[in-house]
């Protein structure tokens, strides 16, 4: 069965008032499992519609969650990620490397790429380590003192 757009919408609310859902994926299968026909595109732009961000939640676990009116910026929201995701920055040239938590350097990178920092060109992520590529070694090493200050 096909649901509504605004039924859809409620639905995806409900499950991830109800349970931890870590992955569009996931989302998916919960939806289906419901009885009702759904696409990943859909539920990915249901997702940026509704404001819903994979974050860590109060006990620490990665979970899709719906944004509040009023909370973090993207830049609140990557101060935020540096203090609670970042281990080590190391700049070397005109080129900064981030060592995160496992499994946040994608989260993480994000961030950074959702903040559009004028000294960064690009990021590269992975598990748990991200690489930023910078304009010049002069925004390398003002990017890595912002970063590390926010640490």
């Amino acid at each position: 069965m096909i649901l509504k757009k605004r039924d859809r919408q409620n639905l995806i609310l409900n499950i991830l008032t109800q349970e931890v859902v870590d992955s569009q994926e996931e989302l998916v299968r919960k939806i289906q499992e419901a009885g009702y026909e759904v696409t990943q595109a859909t539920i990915s732009r249901d997702i940026k519609e509704l404001r819903i961000v994979r974050r860590a939640d109060k006990d620490g676990r990665n979970r899709y969650q719906v944004m509040r009116e009023g909370t973090d910026t993207a830049a609140d929201g990557l101060i935020n990620g540096i203090q609670g995701m970042v281990s080590e920055i190391t700049r070397v040239a005109f080129m900064i490397s981030i060592r995160t938590t496992p499994g946040s350097g994608n989260r993480l990178a994000a961030l950074i790429d959702a903040g559009q920092l004028p000294e960064v060109v690009s990021t590269i992520a992975g598990h748990d380590t991200i690489h930023i590529l910078c304009h010049s070694e002069t925004d390398a090493q003002e990017l890595e003192e912002r970063l590390t200050s926010w640490l």
